[in-house]
This record gives structure tokens, sequence and C-alpha cells, in this order.
């Protein structure tokens, strides 16, 4: 599926000279990337008529490598172009023109038996990047000012990384249940034409609400992203199925209630029970 998408709807204005920049140094490469996190979110928003009300400073990408090595190679290449330097205290880090962060997150080959990646050389800091494999199955290209094209994930990708992400660092804030929540609440909107072709199951029913429907909708598109690899179904099923079933002792529901007082507590149980019977199909 592809987009267009006019630069200056884009969250700042250093987006388009870094992605392009990028675009140019991977494609020399024969490397893949694909746009994860904020900026993703927040292209998916705007291609369609949507506004996520957040200021994006920072891109995060994504890239399948077969090895360490390759990674050293791509690294010392960027540390080249005269706009990017490495951060010094975070692994995945590059700054782009003295201030704007550029995280990459590898992933493939790497990948540990639990889907860990363990950065060299002494492998003290680890990541994990389950569901990564599986999220970039579900691409959207986009076409910037008609000039060159991105691969963004999609909006169900997004929560799928963020589930994960949320599971290892919930302790350390509760921004990732703030995006989870947020992808909850505007999942229908942004996909009302596939509703359609649902309409009796998303419409329907007793005690409509936009948050439950829109869970009906990510449920399905879950599944089409997860079903090629059962262990990361199952995995990412048990996160959710965990704190549903913690109910109003769940660390994930308490905190997207916190920073999403448009969802009710009531709901938010109910899209969890969807997602997860969706998910166990």
């Amino acid at each position: 599926m592809s987009y267009k998408i006019d630069s200056r709807k884009l969250s700042h204005p250093l987006l388009k000279p870094i992605l392009r920049e990028l675009d140019y140094y991977f494609k020399d490469l024969d490397v893949h990337f694909f746009v994860i996190g904020a900026t993703a979110r927040d292209i998916v928003m705007e291609i369609h008529n949507e506004k996520s009300g957040r200021l994006t400073h920072d891109l995060d990408i994504a890239i399948a490598i077969n090895d360490w090595n390759q990674y050293a190679e791509i690294e010392k290449g960027i540390v080249v172009l005269e706009n990017f330097k490495k951060d010094a205290n975070q692994k995945q880090r590059f700054i782009y023109k003295g201030s704007f962060q550029l995280d990459i997150v590898p992933f493939g080959n790497i990948m540990r038996e639990d889907d860990k990646i363990f950065w060299p050389p002494d492998e003290q800091v680890a990541m994990s990047v389950l569901g990564f494999p599986e999220a970039k199955n579900d691409i959207i290209v986009v076409k910037i000012d008609e000039e060159f094209e991105i691969n963004i994930i999609s909006l169900a990708g997004i929560f799928i990384l963020k589930i994960v992400a949320w599971k290892d660092r919930y302790l350390r804030g509760n921004k990732d249940a703030d995006d989870i929540g947020f992808i909850l609440i505007n999942y229908l909107n942004i996909y009302e034409e596939k509703a359609i072709d649902k309409y009796d199951e998303i419409y329907e029913t007793d005690n409509f609400s936009t948050i439950t429907a829109g869970a009906k909708l990510l449920g399905d598109d879950l599944f089409h992203i997860l079903k090629i690899n059962i262990k990361t179904k199952e995995a990412i099923t048990k996160i959710i199925k965990d704190q549903y079933d913690k109910a109003e002792d769940s660390e994930l529901i308490n905190q997207i209630l916190e920073t999403n007082r448009v969802i009710h507590f009531e709901e938010l149980i109910e899209s969890l029970s969807i997602l997860i019977k969706k998910l166990d199909k």
C-alpha cells in the first residue's frame, strides 16, 4: 500500500532531510530500513487526515542485518556523513545536525533465541526485538514531496513493538502505555473504510464504543501480521493476557488510563479481551 505526503505536514522540519540522507545511504548499501516509533505513528495519522497532536523530536528506524560486522560497517559509514555523529552513551543512537536524535535498531540473524540482541563488544546492553521480523512484513510505502519513498511500519506493527517495549521498560515510565492507548483510541477512525467491510461485527453491537470497535479491527490486523510466527504470536498474546488477568491491578491498564483520560476502565478491559480472542484464533 502506498501513499503520498507533503513534507510540510511532517512533525519536524528535519525529518525530510534526514530521511532523504538515510534513503541515499542505505540504497547504496542495498540495505532496507523502515521507520518505527513516533514518526511512523505521526505519518500514519497524517496520511489518513488525522493529527497526533504531538511533536516528534527524534527518528527511530529498524534494519535487518546478517551479523554485527555488517552493523559496524553501517555505523562507520554513517558517522562519516557530514551531518551525523555517534552518541557517546547510547549504543543505537546517532545525532543529526547537532541535536536531532536518530535511533537505529538492528535485528535479523543477530537475534538470540529469546528474541533479544546483545550489543558488542561486551554484550552488557540487551534489547528485545521481539516482533520486528513480523512487523516488517506489514509496511506502508510513503512518497515525500513526490521526490523519494520511505517504508514505515503500520499502526498495528507499531502496537506490537510498543507492547514489547512496554513489557521491557514499564517501570521506567508510562510513555509506551500512552502510545498503546493512543492507538486504541484512533484505530477505528484511521481504518474506517476497512470497518465498513465488517459493518455488522464492528457497528451492530450492544454498547458500541469506538475503542472496542477499533480493537476488533486491530485484533484482526495483529493476527494477520503474527500468524506467520506462532511463537511470537503467543508471546504477544501472553503479555496482553497477563495484564488483562490482573484487571484493576494491571500496570498496563493503569498506565493507559492515567495517560489517556478519554478511555474508561470497562472499555479498556473489553478491548484487551477482544485482542486476546482475535489472537487466539
